[in-house]
């Protein structure tokens, strides 16, 4: 991510800071927009259909929008329509800002989204109704997933913390990837490569081609006494079955980012997981991170796969990092290198 792409995201995000005291009085718009909707967009993160979530709340005076738990422009809200900015980083994590205007209707939201005036596709909003937890029926979710598809949410609620973890890191020189080091299951869980999921009994494996890390999700045990040190990348998992959705919980992860720009992760967050299939055999997996330390509110994400026809492999992973210390050895960076080393994620 080169320097003006950083400078470019720090405005943004500084944007989204400011948002939290942007009144837009709630006598303009009706109750009937109150609440959780599961968002759709035709053009999302890889310029295909995605989902989301699309929280409208108040606070008694203004509105508050969100998208996958980061804050929102909201340009109008009144009976029927609703009118706000997303900003989205696009698959070269370019930070990139849409405009969705939509109506009110039979209880669904539907509109258009924009870019700079140009036509980014259709979207819509289905409220969410929350489900009864149901006995356990496991569907099998074995086999190669594709890459995944989501919207793709660039500025997040950080606490004071988080402003001074994400300001202390450079992607140019913190980043794990650039030396050949895992990133960590946050960050490779929305990546644009496969995973394989393999069922063992008493445990769900899965195999990620970013990085070739290996993950387990127990299906028959607690999280162990020190799980609160355990610090690791993957974290430790564990799940259980709530009708045909596989719900998985980590914790004991390690203090980094879980994307490019530098959004931090504390050691304390816990990361969220609901694994199903639709109807049509898609893979849906909704994702939530609770990091009091670092956010105001959880973090978000909705991402389907495909699956991949039965003869696939999940490919090679070639990494190097010889061209990452030879370039910060030409660019005369590397005593710079050494001295961040209590940034070293």
């Amino acid at each position: 991510m080169n320097t003006d792409k950083a400078l470019s995201l720090k405005k943004l995000l500084f944007g989204g800071l400011c948002l939290l005291f942007y009144i837009f009085p709630v006598a303009q718009a009706q109750e009937n927009f109150l609440g959780i909707w599961q968002i759709w967009v035709e053009s999302g993160y890889e310029l295909r259909p995605a989902y989301g979530t699309l929280s409208i709340e108040t606070n008694q005076e203004n509105w508050e929008v969100y998208v996958d738990g980061g804050p929102v422009v909201v340009l109008d809200l009144n009976e029927e329509n609703i009118r706000f900015e997303l900003d989205w980083v696009d698959l070269r994590d370019t930070p990139r800002i849409s405009v969705l205007e939509g109506v009110l209707d039979n209880g669904v939201i539907s509109g258009h989204a924009t870019e700079d005036g140009e036509e980014r596709g259709e979207w819509k909003a289905l409220r969410l109704v929350e489900q009864d937890n149901f006995p356990p029926n496991p569907v099998d979710l074995s086999g190669i997933w594709g890459p995944p598809d989501y919207i793709g949410k660039n500025v997040f609620d950080l606490t004071d913390a988080g402003w001074e973890a994400h300001e202390a890191y450079d992607p140019t020189l913190d980043d794990p990837m650039l030396r050949c080091m895992s990133d960590g299951l946050i960050r490779m869980s929305h990546g644009p490569f496969d995973v394989e999921v393999l069922n063992a009994g008493n445990r769900i494996v899965m195999l990620y081609e970013d990085m070739h890390e290996i993950r387990r999700v127990y299906l028959d045990r607690d999280f162990p006494d020190s799980i609160g040190s355990l610090n690791q990348s993957m974290g430790y998992s564990i799940g259980h079955w709530e009708g045909s959705t596989l719900v998985v919980e980590t914790r004991g992860l390690k203090r980094s980012v879980w994307d490019a720009p530098g959004m931090p992760i504390s050691p304390d967050a816990i990361f969220t997981e609901r694994w199903y299939l639709d109807d049509s055999g898609v893979l849906h997996i909704e994702f939530s991170m609770n990091d009091p330390e670092n956010y105001q509110r959880p973090v978000l994400m909705h991402q389907i796969r495909t699956k991949q026809p039965d003869n696939a492999e999940v490919s090679p992973y070639s990494c190097d990092p010889h061209p990452f210390y030879r370039g910060l050895d030409i660019e005369g960076r590397l005593d710079e290198y050494w001295g961040r080393s209590r940034y070293r994620l």
